[in-house]
């Protein structure tokens, strides 16, 4: 495909689950090749592994994985809370850890579009607000490198429409038409 050299990888972990699968499918609609990687984005080994051996015009996509849903606070106990945080935080920031690793040791630019769920109920607040945070803080360090890099977040993906609009939102924030935006959160999701 022509289109591939002009666009570069994209690494997309946890590809084997539902998120991945679909936001990879829709990166190679767009004209990504992509390296479908099932390693988990918390081990950090595996992920810069991974992302060493792609080369210039990498984009590394974080996907969170698909944690529990969440209940009311008051049916949330301590360990469906730290679940909820593991799934979906813990894997961002350990998997945007080593991928910055990666494009530093690799000395160019590029993009970490990081995927996470929309839950609902007081985990799943903590845990998008966390991350919300994290992205931007992220994005500023990653800018300042001598290659910067743009770090973002999508969240949502509940249903065969929600996972279609997570992916379009990745493909949207990894390719050439969201060069410009970085330390955001978007919310992909059905139009209501």
């Amino acid at each position: 495909m022509s289109g591939v050299a002009a666009l570069g990888m994209a690494v997309v972990t946890g590809a084997q689950t539902a998120v991945g699968a679909a936001v990879a499918a829709r990166l190679e609609a767009e004209g990504f090749e992509v390296m479908r990687v099932a390693a988990d984005a918390r081990d950090e080994a595996a992920m810069e592994a991974a992302l060493g051996r792609v080369g210039a015009r990498l984009v590394a996509v974080v996907n969170a994985g698909e944690g529990p849903v969440d209940t009311a606070f008051k049916a949330t106990s301590g360990e469906r809370f730290r679940a909820v945080w593991e799934a979906e935080v813990e894997r961002v920031v350990l998997g945007t850890r080593a991928a910055l690793r990666a494009f530093r040791n690799l000395g160019t630019g590029g993009a970490i579009v990081n995927l996470a769920g929309h839950g609902r109920g007081p985990a799943a607040a903590a845990a998008a607000g966390a991350l919300d945070h994290f992205c931007r803080i992220a994005a500023v360090e990653a800018g300042g490198l001598a290659a910067p890099v743009r770090v973002t977040l999508a969240r949502g993906g509940q249903g065969a429409a929600g996972l279609a609009a997570l992916a379009a939102a990745a493909a949207y924030l990894a390719g050439p038409r969201g060069r410009m935006v970085t330390g955001v959160t978007v919310i992909a999701g059905e139009a209501r």
